[in-house]
Parts: C-alpha cells; sequence; structure tokens
C-alpha cells in the first residue's frame, strides 16, 4: 500500500514541505532539481533495447512552452498530458522526456517519462485523499521519487526562474549574447534530425569577421570585443525567432536557418553583410570609425549534406571561398564544375538579345542565371560562339533605360523540351555582372510562411 507515513530520505527535514507554507509561496514556481539517483539504479537505464539520451536537445521555443505547462501545479491530468504529446507533436522533440527533465532534472527515454509522469499523477490523486487537499504536482514528485520509486537521492528544491537563468548562461556567449558553440551542435543537430523526419530544408550560415586580427592589433583587445559585441547585437536582429544565432569560436559566427533554400540563406547572409558593414561606416564605435566587414559561407540540406559535420565543413569550404575570392561577400557551396552558381529566373524576367550582322534584336525568357552566364528561351536561334548582348531588365519589360548591357558569346544551342519551334542557348558572359543584377533577374527566396509555434516572419 502506497498510502503510507513517508519517511523522509534526509533526517534534517522533520516534516513534510508543505507543511506551513503560505498562499504565496504556495503559488510560486518552484523546481525541484534532483541529485544522483539510487545505487540500485543505473545512470543510463535500457529500455526496450535502447539507452536514455543524456542531457536536453530541444529548443528554447519547445522549453518555454513546456515550462507553461509546469507552472500550473494542480494540472487536469489527461488534458495535461495531452497538452504534452501535442507539443512533442508539433516541434518533432520527445516532449515527455524534457518535461520530467524540467520538472526533476532526471534524463528518461520518453516512453518511460510519460509512465513515470503518470505514476506521479496517481500518486497525488493518492496523496489528496490521504491528506485531505491537493499537494500539487511538484510535492507528489518529490515524495513519489524520494519514497516510492527511490531513484532520488538528496534533492534539493529552487526556484525554477533561477534555475533557468543558471542553465541560459551555461549555453550563451556572455559577450555578443549568442548561443555558444555547444548549444549550436547540439541545435544543429536537432534541426537536421527535424529536417530529415519532416522533409524540408535547412541552410546553414558560417560568418567570419574580415580582418580581424588587424583590427585586434591596431586597437587592442578590448576595442576587438566592442566589435564583436556589436556584431552580435546586429546578428540577433536580423533573424526570425526560429533561427538559430551563435558564436562558433573567435571572429567567427554561425547562423542555423530552418526551413530555408540556398537562395533565402544568401539573401538573409547578404542582407546581414551590408548591414554590419554600413552600421561600422556609419557610426563610430568606441569613439573610432573603423571599416568592419564579414565573408560568408552557405551550405544546404540536404544538397550539400546529410550529417551536421558535413554541413559545417561545406559551409566552411564556402566560407574559404568567399575569403579568397576578396573578401566581403557572401559564397554558396557548390558541387558544379562551373565557377557560379545557377539560380532558377524569376518568373517572367524577359531579357532582349542583340546578336551581330542580320541576326539583329530577340526577345527571350529567361530560365536561369548566374553572374557568368544566362540560359534563355527563344524562338529564334542564334549561331554558336556568335557574340551578344545580354540586355537583363529589372522588371518583367526589358526597358533599356532601366537594367544591365551584358556583352557574352553563345556557348550551347539546343531545342527546347517538347517544341521544335522553340531554343534554348547559353551564354556565357564576357564579364561578371553584380550581385544585384543576379538579385533582380533570380527567383525569390523562397521562405516559408512560419508555422505555428516557429516564429513570426523576418
Amino acid at each position: 500500500n502506497r498510502i503510507r507515513a513517508p519517511t523522509p530520505t534526509n533526517p534534517t527535514i522533520s516534516r513534510p514541505p508543505w507543511v506551513g507554507l503560505g498562499r504565496q509561496a504556495a503559488g510560486r514556481h518552484v523546481r525541484v532539481t534532483m541529485r544522483a539517483q539510487a545505487p540500485e539504479t543505473p545512470a543510463r537505464t535500457r529500455i526496450g533495447g535502447g539507452v536514455a539520451v543524456q542531457g536536453s536537445r530541444v529548443g528554447e521555443r519547445a522549453r518555454q512552452r513546456l515550462a507553461a505547462l509546469l507552472r500550473a501545479d494542480r494540472p487536469e491530468a489527461e488534458r495535461w498530458l495531452s497538452r504534452i504529446r501535442e507539443i512533442g507533436a508539433v516541434e518533432g522533440i520527445p516532449s515527455f522526456s524534457e518535461t520530467v527533465r524540467l520538472l526533476t532534472h532526471l534524463d528518461v527515454p520518453d516512453g518511460e517519462a510519460r509512465a513515470l509522469l503518470g505514476e506521479v499523477l496517481r500518486h497525488r490523486d493518492e496523496l489528496a485523499g490521504f491528506l485531505g487537499r491537493d499537494p500539487g504536482l511538484r510535492v507528489a514528485a518529490i515524495d513519489y521519487l524520494s519514497n516510492v520509486d527511490r531513484r532520488l537521492v538528496n534533492p534539493k528544491i529552487v526556484e525554477m526562474s533561477e534555475f533557468e537563468r543558471t542553465a541560459k548562461s551555461a549555453s550563451t556567449d556572455p559577450l555578443t549574447r549568442l548561443y555558444n558553440r555547444r548549444f549550436f551542435r547540439d541545435a544543429l543537430d536537432r534541426e537536421v534530425r527535424r529536417s530529415r523526419r519532416y522533409g524540408v530544408g535547412l541552410s546553414l550560415v558560417m560568418f567570419d569577421i574580415d580582418d580581424f586580427k588587424r583590427i585586434n592589433d591596431a586597437f587592442g583587445h578590448l576595442f576587438g570585443d566592442l566589435v564583436l559585441e556589436h556584431v552580435g547585437r546586429l546578428l540577433r536582429r536580423s533573424v526570425r525567432e526560429a533561427d538559430v544565432a551563435c558564436r562558433y569560436g573567435g571572429e567567427e559566427f554561425a547562423l542555423i536557418l530552418p526551413e530555408t533554400d540556398r537562395l533565402g540563406a544568401h539573401a538573409v547572409a547578404a542582407r546581414i553583410r551590408v548591414r554590419i558593414e554600413s552600421r561600422f561606416a556609419a557610426e563610430p564605435t568606441g569613439g573610432r570609425t573603423v571599416a568592419v566587414t564579414l565573408s560568408g559561407g552557405i551550405s544546404t540540406y540536404p544538397e550539400d549534406g546529410l550529417d551536421p559535420d558535413v554541413l559545417v565543413s561545406r559551409a566552411d569550404e564556402a566560407l574559404y571561398l568567399a575569403k579568397r575570392a576578396g573578401k566581403n561577400r557572401i559564397t554558396l557551396f557548390h558541387h558544379e564544375k562551373r565557377r557560379w552558381v545557377r539560380f532558377p529566373a524569376r518568373g517572367g524576367a524577359r531579357v532582349r538579345v542583340e546578336g551581330e550582322g542580320e541576326s539583329g534584336a530577340s526577345r527571350a525568357t529567361a530560365v536561369n542565371v548566374s553572374r557568368n552566364g544566362v540560359l534563355i528561351e527563344t524562338a529564334d536561334p542564334l549561331p554558336p560562339a556568335s557574340p551578344v548582348r545580354v540586355h537583363l531588365g529589372r522588371g518583367e519589360e526589358e526597358s533599356r533605360s532601366d537594367g544591365w548591357d551584358v556583352p557574352g558569346r553563345v556557348v550551347r544551342v539546343e531545342s527546347a523540351s517538347g517544341s521544335g519551334s522553340r531554343f534554348r542557348i547559353g551564354v556565357a558572359f564576357d564579364r561578371l555582372v553584380p550581385e544585384e543584377c543576379l538579385a533582380a533577374q533570380a527567383e525569390g527566396p523562397r521562405r516559408p510562411a512560419a508555422r505555428a509555434g516557429r516564429g513570426g516572419a523576418r
């Protein structure tokens, strides 16, 4: 019979912890932090052939939603368990395991955690019948785990807000107030698993401050710290709630962009690069106006890798290419032999192609575009290797007064698929077009509308 007078595991406690609590204390959000298990309970419990995972890999938003459920110390059992299950389904996390960890600081598998919470709720009902009042979830948990289940030894009671501040400080870089590298590794692993499960994209951006050693050598490390602090602030203000901005180490930063394709990640990274360059050029830092720029490299799941370590490696390779190409730029990792990545052309993007001699001018539709070439579809074929001039407009109308005239040469001519009267023509530019031109021609970034619980738009 579980309804028996509990034998305290700590002899210095001579009365149940809930006796004498006033209304204010009883309503406060208190966390029971559990240290060590009883000797007969192993630290890593094998359940159904699996091993309990140590440590939390749950995002901040999901943790906050679960913590909000724990603020109600006297929840209705079935509804409360149902809400935990819903959060797990929406966020793609082991929600019962995380709820037990938040409540007790114990790491148990999700199935065992669900059963354990059910036992705690039943024990709460038994205590209520024995005491003539509801003791609440936390008191029931500490009594059950200390005196019935006996996996706890010498538990400590601490205010939840204080515990969360301590936990957050362990995952946050104190200088930039971004997440630290340890949190980054867990977050990237979590987001890759989520992308794999739901079939959505994911992009990773690695940033590095250009010539940061020169800044430190010229102005000192305290000034360098001030630069890092401002860069961290700008990064925090430039991302969605669902994104994860981290200080990777030294002057290097990482940005995890869930549900973001290559072009979307490039747009975000380029905006951050311009924002940081403009801020340091326009405003003094520590009484000095110093030019500060960023270079960035991007990798995307699943195109560039299926594993977190591979994505980091590929983003680093792209970052190295950005540095080698002159710094202060964003580079996408790609497997293609061509140097510049091609992007799908914006729907309705029109171009004008002018050949030499009798070829004259013809209108065409852009299929895809890069900084060093364009693939167009037109009814008028052009001779291979012939020189041409391509006009790339800013809008759907290719007005000569608004756009870019780029000389080039025809490198490929073939019949368009399913049509004998239209042709696809590849043109290599004689010079690189500016990024502004590429952005005007390429299809806009496809960043989906925010799902419930995943943060707002940028």
